[in-house]
């Protein structure tokens, strides 16, 4: 096997990664070769660096692997972290956590010239996953660790937001949404206790709690082709999954993590009772492109222009947009570990 050096980028206060044997699990994974994920119900406690544990699990210690394992301690710090793997010569970069940390190991791996880009592999331990869950990555600690450092890897679009505030530009970037309006401020928001012990349901009663003060937000949306949408909106996506905080399921077989385009919906304010239950069946059923109260488009980029300064989440993080903002797709930019061949 080829010598390979690992940085496992670990987010302590996620759900799953509170418990110490999850660290343990991970590690017992990573140092193994061509292990099968055990049952539960055999009994084995699996530690790492173990070889006997690791033969009576099945697999071989992976001697050509060594694996660096950094919590994370402050916001910011996965991005640190990542940002700096390929001079420290790793070639894979793990992170385990939820979307935010997952945001942060990204936006650092994406300051790192494309040819000297290290691979990255997730173990999604947060509440509620959605890139998890469109890329069709195992829930289950064990086999997402296993398939972290396996074979198989595809490249896949990310997002680079750009304010503007007149003077200069900035950006930051996303791995799968930017959004605006209703249940946006919910998913950075919540607090971190309730998504442990409610995951997504957390997000869905906070949100709750932002439909009685519903504000939309007037915005002119102007797209490569030349279309141009305005309107008043009470929730807006740029997005490159197919699950948008459990809300909102687009069908996996019509849509590509790869494709150098994003899916825009923007959801106009609802006037009456009746409109806004069109909106919720339109959400419920993912019927985004027959409704009247929804602009739905494909495009690599989109411009928003609005009023004011407003408040934006990017895999959950809170961001402030200015009054335009450049959403830009960066096609295939990120390699990362898969079993979907």
């Amino acid at each position: 096997m080829k010598p390979s050096r690992v940085l496992l980028i670990i987010n302590p206060v996620s759900g799953k990664t509170k418990s110490k044997t999850a660290l343990f699990d991970i590690l017992d994974e990573l140092y193994r070769e061509d292990a099968p994920t055990p049952k539960a119900s055999e009994g084995i406690m699996a530690l790492p660096f173990a070889n006997s544990t690791a033969q009576s699990l099945g697999g071989e210690p992976c001697h050509a692997r060594r694996v660096t394992v950094i919590p994370t301690m402050y916001r910011g710090h996965a991005t640190e972290l990542a940002s700096h793997a390929a001079k420290e010569s790793y070639d894979t970069v793990i992170c385990c956590g939820g979307d935010g940390t997952l945001n942060e190991t990204m936006s650092g791996l994406l300051a790192i010239p494309p040819e000297a880009r290290p691979t990255l592999g997730y173990i999604p331990c947060g509440s509620t996953n959605d890139f998890a869950v469109s890329m069709g990555l195992s829930a289950t600690i064990r086999e997402a660790a296993r398939v972290a450092v396996g074979d198989h890897e595809m490249r896949i679009d990310t997002g680079r937001f750009s304010p503007s505030d007149g003077e200069k530009n900035s950006h930051r970037f996303f791995s799968y949404i930017a959004s605006f309006g209703v249940f946006t401020a919910a998913s950075y928001s919540t607090p971190q206790a309730y998504k442990n012990v409610f995951g997504h349901a957390a997000y869905i009663l906070q949100g709750i709690k932002d439909l009685g003060n519903i504000q939309p937000r007037h915005a002119r949306v102007e797209l490569p082709d030349g279309t141009v949408a305005e309107g008043d909106y009470v929730f807006g996506a740029v997005t490159n999954t197919t699950s948008v905080a459990g809300l909102v399921r687009l069908p996996t077989e019509q849509y590509s993590m790869s494709d150098g385009e994003f899916e825009v919906f923007l959801v106009h304010h609802p006037r009456t009772v009746a409109e806004l239950n069109k909106i919720i069946t339109a959400l419920m059923t993912s019927d985004l492109k027959n409704n009247p109260l929804i602009d739905f488009y494909h495009a690599s980029s989109v411009r928003f222009t609005l009023e004011e300064p407003i408040a934006w989440a990017l895999d959950g993080e809170e961001a402030i947009g200015g009054p335009v903002v450049d959403i830009t797709c960066l096609p295939k930019a990120i390699r990362i570990k898969t079993d979907m061949l």
